[in-house]
């Protein structure tokens, strides 16, 4: 179950890395919003 917080977790850092400039592809922002809710929506399921 902590490895679905932890994917959650890095998908926003992800998302955060690009919105500070260490890149800068829209293509970044759109895999970290994609990890972040996979992982939060696996963690809340039970």
């Amino acid at each position: 179950m902590w490895q679905h917080w932890v994917n959650g977790i890095l998908g926003l850092w992800v998302i955060v890395m690009a919105l500070i400039g260490m890149q800068t592809a829209t293509v970044v922002v759109a895999t970290g919003i994609v990890i972040a809710i996979i992982g939060f929506w696996g963690a809340l399921q039970k």
